[in-house]
């Protein structure tokens, strides 16, 4: 017996439950009022397939792949006479969709049975395995499923390697980090730079871009209509140099719902076509509450960061040079550097008045014994540099390229396999290109 839920706009539900009605062995278990519904339905395992139609209040792209992530096969329903609806299904890849009317829901349905549950093409693509009841909670970072638009990129062939800045909670350096070290990068290849922390975003007013428009969530539109692209993308950008592209964040961090862990992929998707490095700066808060273990339809504000560092060929974790830095920084440690096969740890902000001696060795010394792991490199303490930097609103790779802070980190990219020296000398960043 095929059960079927729907979640189909007023105007069709009514005919297309009447002609499920003929549909030998399929039934209709659910009419539901919303995607939340929709999405819970699905979880739970009670339908094998979801009627939806493009015009349900709250349907996109997401909510499409969150169903084929539960192992819901996705029939697309719509009117004879809305090709827009049409074109939607088409943009969200969905192989099964049936024109109300057209005697074909018998064949559709068996068709679904028969398919395995995937959703790919020129829109979502969603591949899962192993969906039930051992499918991973958000808490975990074993990647189970890719979703994204597919790539158009000529350059398909060639991927970028992502590296995601993290540091636990008490402004270890993040952004400061993730900004300067994609700016090193830039001198090696493309870079972009994209803004994914959900809690404190704040690569755009570090980089002077204070106007600047959202536009990771810009993308996320797109990727909810099925319509991202490359070329879309790099709209969506703001070139500051040569090579050195910026995807700003979410602006206000109230707007965190907006951004999902399959807006992020999606991004990376096509990103990884066209850049050489992307670097992401991520939120500190990498856990789920627990109350939303048991209502996983619930929007989870660390989805994206947890996505970034699944996605991220070398996470770079940051320990700040004090103490309560450094007890933070092994707290978190064993959730979420440990977990990740390819953890750099770079000594922050390293002064010797905050650890009463030399801190490559003090601070080398403490995570060791209490980590287990040994530092790559050390950014060393300048503050005063960097204040009067972000002051103008420029990198102190532009305002003091002889900085020792600038060395540093030019040895930490140099680490990754970037090939070219620290940037040159310029009076700032020259922004190119703002998104359109």
């Amino acid at each position: 017996m095929t059960s079927v839920a729907t979640a189909i706009s007023a105007r069709l539900e009514a005919r297309f439950a009447a002609e499920l009605e003929d549909v030998e062995d399929a039934e209709l278990v659910r009419r539901c009022a919303d995607v939340e519904e929709l999405l819970t339905v699905a979880e739970a395992g009670s339908v094998t397939v979801a009627a939806i139609s493009p015009d349900f209040p709250g349907m996109n792209g997401s909510v499409v792949a969150e169903l084929a992530l539960r192992g819901t096969s996705v029939l697309g329903v719509v009117a004879p006479t809305s090709p827009t609806d049409a074109r939607q299904c088409e943009a969200w890849a969905l192989s099964h969709v049936h024109l109300v009317g057209s005697g074909e829901l018998e064949q559709l349905v068996r068709s679904l049975e028969r398919s395995p549950v995937t959703v790919g093409g020129a829109g979502l693509s969603v591949t899962t395995e192993e969906v039930g009841e051992e499918a991973d909670t958000p808490s975990t970072f074993s990647q189970r499923a890719t979703v994204g638009p597919a790539s158009t990129s000529p350059n398909a062939g060639q991927r970028a390697t992502v590296v995601t800045v993290w540091g636990p909670a008490g402004s270890p350096g993040r952004t400061t980090c993730a900004t300067h070290l994609a700016h090193a990068l830039s001198q090696d290849g493309p870079t972009l730079l994209i803004d994914a922390d959900t809690v404190a975003p704040a690569c755009a007013p570090v980089l002077g871009l204070l106007d600047e428009a959202p536009g990771l969530l810009a993308a996320a539109r797109l990727v909810d209509a099925g319509t991202l692209n490359l070329s879309q993308l790099r709209t969506l950008t703001v070139t500051l140099d040569e090579g050195f592209d910026v995807l700003t964040g979410i602006g206000r961090a109230s707007r965190w719902h907006e951004l999902s862990r399959f807006h992020l992929g999606a991004v990376l998707d096509q990103a990884v076509t066209g850049y050489r490095w992307i670097v992401l700066d991520i939120a500190s808060d990498l856990s789920v509450d627990e109350s939303l273990l048991y209502d996983t339809v619930a929007p989870v504000r660390a989805a994206a960061g947890i996505e970034a560092v699944e996605r991220s060929d070398v996470l770079l974790a940051l320990a700040a040079c004090d103490p309560i830095g450094l007890q933070r920084f092994v707290v978190e440690w064993e959730q979420v550097g440990s977990s990740h096969p390819a953890t750099r740890v770079v000594i922050s902000k390293a002064r010797e008045q905050a650890v009463g001696g030399a801190p490559e060795k003090v601070v080398a010394k403490a995570l060791a014994r209490f980590a287990n792991v040994d530092p790559v490199a050390v950014l060393p303490d300048a503050r005063d540099e960097l204040d009067s930097a972000l002051l103008l609103g420029k990198l102190l790779s532009t305002t003091r390229p002889d900085s020792a802070y600038v060395a540093a980190v030019a040895r930490v990219a140099a680490s990754l396999g970037a090939t070219a020296g620290p940037p040159a000398t310029r009076r700032g960043l020259r922004r190119l290109r703002a998104p359109r």
